[in-house]
């Protein structure tokens, strides 16, 4: 049997020649001459494996392309498939000044993939009945005075998590970005008026969205960052994930952020900032790869004893439509209708049905994504706002698609 070798042909050529080989494979012919020269013969490798490893070599020369095509500084990714991790690596350095390399262990910003952090944290706090989705927010945050656009004119904590609060999309995130604390974004959000019905129009918050870190303070009586270590962190030993500023700024591994400044000037350094701290549930929290192949694992489902299959299907349910909007609708291939649960979005293809979040803060970016029919999911994190990072998710799983796909015979056999 035969895995690829040469690392200099296209993926659509890998493709090509990948499919070739496993007809061989399966149905026992020899591979000619031509072909061998893409390939090492491996023994007698199952041909599950010699799957995987040929989709790893295809993924690898894809990140590479991509990479090297958008002049990514760097980036970690991980996939993981029915419990166990298939690809893991890293590319790249950690500063375009230096030649220190990233490694599994380097820590990145999430960005807003905090916001799944939060979203799983208060379905578990729903599964423990210690709140409730439809609880009013003034019976855990008294000083908060908006009157929802609704019958009832209540705001609840649902409204809060899937982003149908009603308020003009992003109010007062400059107020996150200055790095003002939560009291004084209750004090300017008490100001507004919503201008949606409450509850069923989509407007994209981090002001807002904090809200939920009140919630969680006044139910548990703990910091929020405390309740994420106890209900998260700590039970899923992530031990390099943290909230704070001060935290990953003495940190000794970790990545430097970077913003493009155009084709002539590329890609530059962005110093670390304490933005974003002051809101971690919209997009404070720091991690590596290692952690993030917890995270993922616990995600999806993996990891009963720490999020229950109940608290899972609350977190994923489809609360709110958010099919309209182009940014997230338009690029992935066969798409049918997204919406967004609880810190998540949920993304409906022809072919997959996919619980997925991005983030991007201080020039970073994240994606986390899985399928939940198929059990494959995968983590890739940027040091850099490259322009192919929010591409990589949708041509991740069209590449797994179209490189799995089979007849129901085949699928049984691979």
């Amino acid at each position: 049997m035969y895995v690829l070798k040469n690392k200099n042909i296209s993926v659509s050529s890998c493709i090509l020649i990948t499919g070739l080989i496993l007809t061989i494979t399966i149905f026992g012919c020899d591979l000619s001459d031509h072909y061998k020269k893409y390939f090492v013969a491996v023994g007698d490798i199952p041909p599950k494996s010699l799957v995987d490893t040929a989709f790893n070599r295809l993924l690898d020369l894809q990140i590479k392309e991509k990479l090297n095509e958008y002049r990514c500084p760097g980036a970690a990714v991980l996939v993981m498939k029915n419990n166990q991790v298939i690809f893991k690596k890293s590319y790249g350095t950690k500063s375009i000044f230096t030649q220190d390399a990233i490694d599994t262990s380097t820590v990145f910003r999430l960005g807003s993939v905090s916001k799944g952090f939060a979203g799983l944290l208060a379905a578990i706090l729903i599964d423990k009945n210690i709140i409730q989705l439809e609880d009013p927010l003034a019976l855990y945050i008294p000083e908060l005075t908006i009157k929802a656009k609704s019958k009832d004119h209540i705001l609840r904590v649902r409204h809060i998590l899937t982003h149908s609060s009603g308020l003009t999309e992003h109010a007062y995130s400059n107020l996150v970005d200055d790095n003002h604390d939560m009291a004084t974004i209750i004090n300017y959000l008490n100001r507004l008026t919503p201008r949606d019905s409450t509850g069923k129009s989509y407007a994209y918050q981090n002001a807002a969205f904090g809200l939920i870190e009140k919630v969680v303070e006044s139910a548990t009586g703990m910091k929020f960052t405390d309740a994420l270590d106890f209900y998260l962190f700590s039970p899923l030993n992530m031990c390099s994930t943290t909230c704070t500023f001060d935290e990953i700024n003495h940190t000794k591994n970790v990545c430097t952020g970077h913003k493009y400044g155009g084709d002539k000037v590329g890609f530059t350094p962005v110093d670390l900032k304490p933005h974003y701290y002051n809101v971690v549930s919209a997009g404070g929290i720091n991690a590596n790869l290692v952690d993030m192949e917890k995270w993922l694992n616990a995600i999806m489902g993996y990891r009963p004893d720490v999020i229950s299959p109940n608290a899972r299907a609350i977190a994923f349910t489809s609360y709110i439509n958010t099919s309209y909007e182009d940014k997230y609708f338009n690029e992935w291939p066969g798409i049918k209708n997204s919406h967004y649960g609880l810190g998540w979005r949920l993304i409906t293809t022809d072919k997959n049905n996919v619980v997925y979040h991005g983030g991007l803060v201080n020039g970073f970016r994240t994606e986390i994504a899985f399928d939940k029919n198929k059990e494959i999911g995968i983590v890739i994190l940027y040091n850099s706002l490259c322009g192919y990072s929010h591409k990589s998710v949708p041509e991740f799983f069209e590449l797994w698609n179209n490189f799995y796909f089979r007849s129901d015979e085949q699928n049984d056999y691979l």
